[in-house]
This record gives structure tokens, sequence and C-alpha cells, in this order.
């Protein structure tokens, strides 16, 4: 080989190293690139001739090599709509300038349709303007597409994926499910709370349709399901309803309470005319240990005076007492009358006298003074005692004429002591014999002078106290204390709680009240409960009614007043009336005629307080009557003497109240009726669901009631938009789960689903397993819109590369092959993820440094071949 040959050999490697280091140098810029695939360098020798005697060499030349089959590192983004393939193959990208052109695509297994051939692994697709899903190259993703009107995928196209689905159409509900558990002891009284679900019409319109429970019986409920809005309903109508019935029990007869009454008289003796009350005298009544009492005392026994005057103070004594006492007084001469506030109210009543000091009076003479010349007789007598008491009677006999003086209660408090006493006596003395002797007082020393000198005095003094026996109180019961009683009768109801209109009746004297059931009422205590309030709710009816189970007790409101019988006769020629009878009754009607006038009194609730006695019926003609009329015991004296006076009474009867009752059946509302197993094998499980009394409704169950079939109800409702046909599922017969009844008191819903939606909106598209490409909605809802395939080549590094990091198909590559994920070799679509480039940094320096010293090295050969040269250049000189 020449010399020039030589160099032309070098200027070869020198290209080739070039090439090399310009594959190196895109790998690199490309490093970051999005499923970029590295270009490696094969260095092919150029040979002229080569034998044994001789090699020329020609050189050599540098080919690409791509590694479009090795695959990048996965890296996991935010997007959800970024992908990355796991393995083999490319997705199927279409410029978006030409996506309105649609070409055949020729493939290993047929022709599919496509709007242009470009491949690539750079999956970070986004949404563009029109909803595309476009990478940052501008290709927009090809796939499948799903027909919007049949949900069919169509394999035999590929095409730009566009999200045109922005609405989802609503569902309109065709299941309901249903687990429950029904408590087996509701509590009593209490309503089990409905249960409500939402559902959707056809037109994505919500609606509620709402359960309603009762318990029949211990395993027996009703169920009614209502759809409000719906022109069909799932139960409607009513049937005959149960028997009902309204019975009388015990009828206790009424008794009016009569009040207690107790009498105390006083008693005491009586000395010169007065009534024997002594100083220091305490006077007690006690009502139920209460103590009343008065004491006698010099300021007070002026203004009582008698047993009388005692007698009143102590009724005032009671009647004023704070807090009030539970009697009343009144008194009557020496009597006081003590009565209950309360009749019915028994009370317990002593009295107690406590005797003051009594003192004995004596009067003794002195030893006279004797007549003189110049003054007459004196003769003196002493009182040697202090306290004087009621009814002492003093005297002086002065020359034959006695002049006396007694203690009265009138005048105690102004000469309560013996220096009082004389000072009366002397002063009587001298009103009486003033002119023969003259009385002074001297203390308790009383003297008497003739006034006459030379002239005697006789005189004695002599005393009669008053009685030392002790005054005393004595309580005896007139009347004893009845209890009130009032009329009280039972009333039994009898019926199904549930039923509507259901009449129960009671009139009470004729008047009626009348419940109707409304079918919201839990028990027949409800029922009861309910006629009692419209009974207690008319104020003016004479009975109070409660209610306890199904039994309500009507009680009149005041005790039966009894026929106390009485009579009223007058004495047309003294005028006198007389009245009969120990008390006097509500309703008791009394007439008195006198001088000519009729006078009528009628005893009510309002005024018997006033006249509760016959002394007091009398006292109010009296007053009527005027004049000299006048009430003495029993006797009114009218004063009219004319021969027309006249008196009749109408007693008042025993007062009771009267009942009737009646009841009428209502009607059973429309129901579903479940049954639940009582046997050890089904207790607790749904046995059975009945339809038969639904009524107009819709609602069917299945005929199969078998263990382990479905426990459906099927019911259909139309709002306005042609019949929606719902399917309830309860669980299965005989089975726990679904609807069920275990011990409890409250029911426990822990499942109530259903499968309509109303309209959606569009929210975003992710990807989802096998290259599904979902659009969500914000009603909840997906809906798949294209699947994205897989394309892989039987060559697929021989693939030709244009920019955008994107391949067209190649002779050397073969026919594209359109797969499903994860198919035919081909790899899975990754959501979340990115491809990164396949370009090793490390690799591609030290390439590149090998690159660099081949390079100088066959510069080094340009260099060399051209020293030669000059060598041979320099032969000629």
């Amino acid at each position: 080989m020449s010399i020039f040959g030589s160099m032309t050999t070098a200027v070869l490697g020198l290209n080739a190293q070039s090439k090399a280091l310009g594959h190196i140098s895109d790998n690199i810029a490309n490093s970051s690139t999005i499923g970029y695939k590295r270009v490696d360098s094969a260095f092919e020798t150029m040979v002229l001739q080569s034998s044994q005697r001789l090699h020329e060499p020609g050189g050599v030349t540098a080919q690409p090599v791509f590694m479009n089959n090795i695959q990048g590192s996965l890296t996991q983004v935010q997007s959800p709509t970024n992908i990355a393939i796991q393995g083999q193959g490319f997705f199927s990208v279409t410029k978006v300038a030409t996506q309105g052109s649609s070409t055949l695509v020729q493939t290993q297994t047929g022709t599919v349709n496509s709007s242009a051939a470009f491949y690539t692994r750079a999956g970070d697709f986004e949404l563009d303007k029109s909803r595309y899903l476009v990478n940052s190259s501008g290709y927009a993703l090809n796939g499948w597409l799903v027909d919007p009107v049949t949900g069919v995928l169509h394999k035999d196209q590929v095409a730009p994926i566009q999200v045109n689905s922005l609405i989802d159409k609503p569902v309109a509900t065709n299941t309901i499910d249903l687990a429950a558990n029904l408590p087996a002891t509701p509590k009593p009284g209490e309503k089990i709370p409905d249960s409500s679900i939402q559902i959707f019409d056809s037109q994505g319109n919500p609606r509620t349709v709402n359960f309603k429970w009762r318990q029949q019986a211990d395993s027996s409920w009703r169920m009614v399901l209502d759809a409000p809005g719906s022109n069909t309903k799932p139960v409607d109508g009513t049937f005959s309803g149960n028997p009902a019935t309204v019975t009388f029990g015990q009828n206790i007869a009424g008794q009016t309470a009569v009040a207690q009454v107790n009498v105390i008289t006083l008693a005491g003796n009586n000395t010169n005319g007065q009534d024997n009350l002594r100083i220091g005298d305490t006077y007690t009544v006690k009502v139920n240990g209460t103590n009343y009492s008065l004491k006698i005392t010099a300021d007070n026994i002026g203004s009582i005076r008698t047993y009388s005057g005692l007698a009143g103070a102590l009724a005032n004594q009671i009647n004023s007492a704070s807090p009030a006492a539970s009697v009343l007084a009144t008194s009557s001469g020496q009597t006081i009358r003590v009565t209950a506030r309360e009749p019915g109210t028994p009370f317990k009543l002593n009295t107690d006298v406590v005797s003051g000091t009594n003192t004995t009076n004596t009067i003794v003479s002195q030893t006279s003074t004797a007549a003189t010349a110049s003054a007459g007789e004196i003769d003196k007598f002493q009182f040697p005692q202090t306290q004087v008491e009621v009814g002492d009677s003093f005297t002086i006999n002065v020359n034959g004429t006695p002049i006396s003086y007694t203690v009265t209660a009138a005048t105690y408090q102004s000469y309560s002591t013996v220096s009082d006493v004389v000072s009366q006596l002397a002063g009587k003395i001298n009103q009486a014999l003033g002119s023969t002797v003259t009385a002074s007082s001297a203390g308790n020393i009383l003297s008497i002078q003739a006034n006459a000198v030379n002239t005697n005095v006789t005189s004695s003094a002599t005393v009669t106290n008053s009685s030392a026996s002790v005054n005393t109180m004595s309580s005896l019961p007139s009347v004893s204390s009845v209890a009130g009683v009032r009329q009280s009768r039972t009333v039994t109801l009898t019926g199904t709680p549930g039923d509507i209109g259901t009449q129960y009746t009671l009139s009470i004297n004729g008047t009626a009240v009348t419940y109707s059931t409304t079918g919201e009422e839990m028990t027949m205590e409800d029922i009861t409960a309910a006629l009692a309030n419209k009974i207690n709710s008319n104020t003016s009816l004479p009975v109070t009614a409660t209610a306890q189970g199904g039994v309500i007790t009507v009680t009149a409101k005041t005790a039966a007043t009894p026929a106390n019988a009485n009579t009223l006769t007058a004495n047309t020629t003294t005028g006198d009336v007389t009245i009969t009878g120990s008390s006097v009754d509500v309703g008791d009607v009394y007439s008195v005629t006198a001088n000519g006038v009729t006078h009528t009194l009628t005893l009510d609730n309002a005024n018997i307080s006033t006249y509760n006695t016959p002394q007091k019926v009398l006292q109010y003609f009296a007053t009527q009557i005027g004049g000299t009329a006048s009430v003495t015991g029993n006797v009114l004296s009218t004063g009219d003497v004319s021969g027309n006076a006249a008196a009749s009474v109408s007693d008042a009867t025993a007062y009771q109240f009267t009942l009737d009752q009646s009841a009428v059946a209502g009607q059973t509302p429309a129901h579903i009726g479940l049954t639940f197993g009582k046997t050890p094998e089904t207790v607790g499980t749904l046995t059975n669901i009945s339809t038969a009394l639904v009524g107009t409704g819709t609602a069917v169950s299945a005929a199969n009631q078998s263990a382990g079939s479905d426990a459906n109800v099927t019911f259909t409702v139309d709002y306005g938009f042609g019949p929606q046909q719902i399917s309830l599922n309860l669980g299965k017969y005989q089975k726990p789960g679904g609807l069920t009844q275990y011990a409890g008191e409250e029911i426990n819903v822990t499942q109530l689903v259903q499968n309509g939606a109303p309209r959606g909106q569009f929210k975003d598209v992710v990807f989802g397993d096998n290259g599904t490409v979902m659009v969500n909605y914000d009603n909840g809802r997906s809906k798949m819109i294209a699947k994205v395939p897989i394309i892989t080549f039987n060559n697929p590094n021989a693939l030709q590369r244009e920019s955008g990091g994107v391949f067209v198909e190649s002779e050397e590559a073969g026919k594209p092959n359109f797969n499903d994920p994860e198919t035919n070799g081909a790899g899975a679509v990754v959501a979340n993820s990115v491809e990164s480039s396949n370009v090793d940094i490390a690799d591609e320096f030290t390439k590149m440094i090998v690159t660099q010293r081949s390079y100088s090295a066959n510069a080094k050969i340009v260099t060399t071949s051209d020293e030669m040269l000059q060598e041979v250049l320099g032969l000629k000189r």
C-alpha cells in the first residue's frame, strides 16, 4: 500500500471516529429525554484487496446501532395521564396536525385503520385544549375506542383518544340492598325509626324510598314501603280492620268526705254571780301536736269575763294562728266547736287546764279606839292577804247596815289587790253612811269612825271567797272524720295497634268522647292514653281519666254528696222555724217564708264553706228576714205571727256519673308481612315474606321462599318517566345476614345501598389496569372510553427514527402488531409513570475517551504519512 493509501485510510478513520463521537454526543444530549433510545456505533472495515501475498486496506466506516429494545428506568409521577410501558412495545401516536387523515396500516395480523403510523415510548400525555391526550412532543395517543352507544370496544381501528364524554348519563335505580337487625324486644311505646334511602329516577332526579317498621307479634313485622312522588305505590290501600271492644270493669261508688268535729266544753263554778276565772289559769287546746293556749291575766280578764268569753277567745286564738291551724273553731256559750278544714282529714285534739294560785281572803278585826269627849269611837279591820279572786265578796256591817264589795272580772284590771278592795269598801261606806261615820283606808287597814263625839260604832266583817275548785275543759268528737271516696270505673279497650280509624267512644253522662286511631300508636296503652287525654281536655266533664296498659280508669272530680236527711218546719202560731239534722249537703235547697216574703238558699261548692251547719243556714235566713229575727240553737224566730210562716227543704241526692261505650273497627293499612323463625335452626332469620296485603300496591315477593333462596321484594315506581322496577334484596331465607330479628331494643341498619346514579359532570381522566382509559365523573361513576394497544415489531431496532422521539415503520423492522397489554410479548401499561432515557452517562463518557484516542491516533498516521512524503520529495536534492 502506498503512502498515499495510508493517508486515505487514516482520513477514513478520522471520519468514522467523528461519526461515533456524534452518536455519543446525541446520546448525552438526550440523556433526560423521556423515552429516548440510545445509538451505539458499529465500525466496519473496508478492504480493497486482501490475499496471502497482498493486503490493501480500504479503511473503516462507522454505522449507527439502535438500542430501541433496551428499556429505560420507570419513574413514578403525579400526573394520572402519564403512562409507561414495562417491557417491549410502543405506543401508537398521531401527529396533531394530521389527525384528520386516515390510512390503512398493514399489521402482522391484518390491516388497521389508523390516522397515522407513528410509534413512541414517550408517555408523558396530558389533555390538550381539544381534550386529546398529547405528549410533550405534540403527538396524540392512539387507542381502540369504545362505541359510546353500544359500549363495544372496536379493535379494527385505532384513533386519537379524545375525551368527549363530558356528561355521564344518569342511571335509574333498579336494585336496593338492605341489611338490618330488627329488635326482638323494642322499647315499649317507642316507635321504631323509619329507614330511608335516596334512589334516582331515569332522569337522574333524587327520590326517596321510606321503610316503615312495626312489630305485630314476637316474630311478625309489618314493613311499609313509601315512595313519595311516585304515581304508583309499592303498598297502598286498606283492609277491614281487626275487632275492637270496650268493656266496663269494677264501679266504685263515691262518698263525700265528712269533716271531723270535736266539741270542747268549758266548766267551772260561779260565785257571787261571777264565773270563777282565776288569774294565772292557762287553757290549752292541742291540735295534731300544736298548742293553742290562752292565759288569764289582769290585762285580759276584763275582756274575757265569763266562761263564754273564754270559749270565744280560745276560738279566736285557734283561727288567727299562723301558720293556719288545720281546724276551724266556733264558740257558742261555754262550748267550742272544732271542725277540720279538710273534710276527710282527721285530727287529734287534747285539752289541758293549768290552774293559777288561789287565794282565800280573810278579815281580821283590830282593837277599837273608844269614844271620847272629843271624838267618836274608831273600829279597824285588817285584810291580811294581798290578792283577790274574781267572785270574792267582802261585807262590812256598820251600825246594822251591811256594805259589800264583790270582785268582778270587769273591774279586776283596775281593782286587783286587797288595798283596792279596802279603798272601794271605804268609799262605799262613806257613800251610804257618811252622815254618821267616816271610813278611811290605809293599805290593807279599813278604819270606821263615828262622826259624833262620845258616840260608839257597832261593826263586823265577813268574806265570801270564790270557789277554790279548778275549772275544766273536756272534748268529745261529735262528728267522726270520713275519708272522701270519688266514684271510679275501669274501662278496658281491646284492638290491634296499627289499624287506622278504629273508634273508641265513652259517653260520660250522655256526652260522647271519641278517639279515632291514626295507625301510629305502638301499643294499646298509646290508644288508651289518647282517649284519656281527650276526656281530660273536656273540662266541662265531671270526671278525669288515667290510662295504664289497655285500661282506662274514669274517676269523678269530686266525691259524691251523701243524702243527709234534713227537715225544715214552721210553727205558724209563733213563726218559729225549726231545722233537724246534724249536717247539710251540697245540692240542698232551703226555703223560708216570713212576713209574706220567701227566701231561698241553695247550697253549692261555692257557698258550702260559709253555710256548712244547720245553725248557719238558719242564720242566713235571720239576716235575710231582718228585724227581730234571731237564731237560738236549731230554732229561727222569724217574728211572723200572722199564721203565714212556712218553710221547706229539698235534700240533695247522692251524685254518681254514668258511662256508656261503643267501638267501631277501623282499617288495617296495606303492608308487607315479614315472619322470622323461632326454631333453633331458623331463629332470628327471615322465613317468609307476604305481599298478600299490599292492596293496590305493586310490591311482589318471590314464590320460592325455601331455605337459601333470595329474599327479594320487587316493586314498581313511576315518577312520570315510565315504570321503574326496583328489586329490594333482604338477604336469603333462613340464613343470617340481610334482614334479621335478634335481641335488642333498637333497629340496627348495617347496609342500605342502591345502584342508581344522578347525571355526572366530567371530573378527570385516568389510566386503569390493562391500558384502559377511564373517565371519572363527579357522581362517583367511571366509564371506559378507550384502550391503549401495545405495538410490537419483530426487529424494533430497525425502526426509522424521526424528530419528537417517534419511530416509523421500516422494511427491516417488519410489520407492526397491535396487542393488548401483557399479551403476545407486549409489555404492561404502568399508570402515573414515565420511561426515562436508556442512556448510561458513564458508559457514554468511557466511549467518548476511546473515540477521542482513536481519533488522535488516526491523525498521527496522517502526520506520519506527510513526513514520509517529505523524505521522498527530498531524494531529488
